[in-house]
């Protein structure tokens, strides 16, 4: 009786359980790849899954890198419930390529206790895939292979890509590197699309100037390249990865020693040329060097200078450094420079000189000495000067007291009584020649309304704040050639300034006695000509423009 009740009572304890105690099972962690057996550029796929909603860092995939090369993992989660059970999985999925030839080894990965069976992939040598060398070629030309220090030549080089580009990943192209040298782009790289044995293929060309400088040591590197290309398969749904590094080619130059008993200036170059062009008031060439050039006093000319250097960055041409006589006041204008199609750079410079005394001026020539690397002989290159007259004017005759120059001149003597007469003189006869550029600049006509050019405006007012007279005489006849004054008030108001600072520059010393101009008025004068000249020139984009967008309501009509 007591064991038949002792079954009955664990017969229901087992029931209970069974029924009031749900059941447990272990999770899983597994990992799979899409092959086992790939080829040492073939990208495979790898998948790790966990039957328990984890965060995506729960597995560190550092273990791989030894044998693998790794893309990003991609990570996902998710939570189901399917007739009322709960079911919930956390899933990793990663690209993998083999680093090397032979056995590599997936490892086993740990998640809270449960660990994944590790994998074991057979790589293979690739035989369909075309060797670097098919797909990039780089290509390096030197001008020259012997320098003297500061000497400088240039580099060209030359990167073929024989593959579609789209297929290229993680481009990089290495710059020249060099110990014991400069090296500096010229200008931008130029891409172009070519055919190449019947392949389509793009063409990166580039051009450095390479500097020799003095050291112990010199090494020149022309350009590196360094890209993945990517091949895909539609038939059997593969991605091959194929590595293409195309070291930079070592070039070897010789840096001979400078020569001795050379001077101070060393300038080393194949090739340099010095020229000029002298423009007269009208900015007309002046034909014959060998003449005496007539000048009015106040008056410019302008020496053009030209010099082209093969081989030489801007930032290393020389200074052209002249000193000018106490007759004239040169102003320098900013050098320009380009690139010519042998390679070679010019650089040309304007020297505007305004004549300053009244007298014989000799403007003096230039003369730049240089080495000839090609011969190695010191060669020299001249332009010459130029000899002027300057005058006071048709009725003034040149006088110290106009403007005394550093060195006596001779000068035909004049009464004192005289001079104050014809210093006015001058002065109207000057601003006579203003007015006229103003009336006929005033005159009306058919076409479009001129606008006052305000960059030289601009010019105008910095040379009047100066206080520099000579100069803002000169930059006023530009500046009125230039604009066209319609305000007949206004412009009288800048003739009557323009007259009183003429006056002050050219009067006797006996006239001190006469208050001196200031510039403030005509300063004022003038901004307020280009307040109007801005306002004028808004009201026409505003025409134009509705001018425009009627015409295009009539085309759209």
């Amino acid at each position: 009786m007591v064991t038949i009740k002792s079954r009955v009572l664990r017969i229901l304890t087992l029931f209970f359980l069974a029924f009031f105690v749900a059941p447990s099972f272990a999770s899983s962690l597994t990992a799979t790849v899409s092959s086992n057996q790939v080829t040492q550029a073939e990208v495979f796929q790898l998948r790790v899954t966990f039957d328990e909603k984890v965060d995506s860092d729960s597995i560190d995939f550092k273990a791989l890198e030894s044998d693998f090369f790794m893309g990003q993992p991609s990570f996902g989660s998710s939570l189901n419930f399917i007739n009322g059970k709960r079911s919930s999985s956390s899933e990793w999925t990663i690209a993998l390529k083999a680093k090397s030839l032979g056995t590599a080894t997936i490892p086993s990965f740990t998640i809270d206790g449960n660990r994944s069976a590790p994998i074991t992939i057979q790589v293979t040598q690739d035989t369909d895939l075309p060797a670097p060398g098919d797909l990039v070629e780089l290509h390096s030309q030197l001008g020259k292979n012997s320098l003297y220090p500061n000497e400088t030549t240039q580099l060209k080089t030359r990167l073929v890509i024989k593959a579609d580009a789209r297929r290229l990943q993680n481009v990089k192209i290495t710059p020249p590197s060099a110990i014991g040298f400069s090296v500096q782009l010229v200008g931008q790289a130029n891409q172009y699309q070519t055919i190449i044995n019947g392949v389509e293929a793009t063409v990166v060309d580039q051009t450095f100037n390479v500097k020799a400088e003095q050291a112990p040591k010199h090494e020149l590197k022309s350009i590196g390249f360094d890209a993945t290309v990517v091949f895909g398969s539609n038939r059997s749904g593969t991605t091959k990865l194929l590595p293409v590094q195309i070291a930079p080619e070592s070039l070897a130059i010789t840096v001979k020693s400078k020569p001795t008993n050379l001077g101070a200036a060393w300038l080393p170059t194949a090739k340099l040329e010095l020229a000029q062009t002298w423009l007269d008031t009208q900015n007309n060439p002046i034909a014959d060097l060998k003449q005496q050039h007539s000048l009015t006093l106040g008056d410019s000319l302008t020496r053009e200078l030209t010099l082209t250097i093969q081989g030489l960055n801007p930032d290393s041409f020389p200074k052209l450094n002249v000193t000018y006589p106490s007759g004239v006041r040169p102003y320098i204008e900013k050098p320009q420079f380009k690139t010519l199609n042998d390679g070679s750079t010019q650089m040309t410079i304007r020297h505007v000189l305004i004549a300053q005394h009244v007298g014989q001026v000799e403007l003096p020539p230039i003369t730049i000495e240089w080495f000839d690397t090609v011969n190695e002989v010191v060669k020299k290159a001249s332009v010459d000067g130029l000899s002027l007259d300057v005058q006071a004017g048709e009725t003034v005759l040149s006088n110290p007291d106009i403007t005394a120059p550093t060195t006596p001149q001779p000068v035909t003597q004049i009464s004192a009584g005289f001079w104050p007469y014809l210093t006015a003189l001058f002065a109207a006869l000057w601003v006579a020649t203003l007015a006229w550029h103003l009336h006929n600049k005033r005159q009306p006509k058919v076409t479009m309304p001129n606008v006052t050019n305000l960059d030289s405006t601009e010019s105008f007012l910095a040379a009047i704040k100066t206080n520099d007279v000579a100069r803002t005489m000169h930059i006023a006849k530009q500046w009125l050639a230039e604009n066209r004054i319609k305000d007949d008030h206004l412009a009288k108001q800048i003739e009557d300034e323009l007259q009183q600072m003429a006056s002050q520059k050219y009067r006797s010393d006996s006239a001190t006695a006469q208050p001196l101009w200031q510039p403030e008025k005509l300063l004022a004068l003038v901004k307020q000509l280009k307040k109007t000249s801005q306002t004028v020139q808004k009201r026409l984009n505003y025409l134009n423009f509705n001018h425009i967008t009627c015409c295009n309501r009539n085309i759209f009509a």
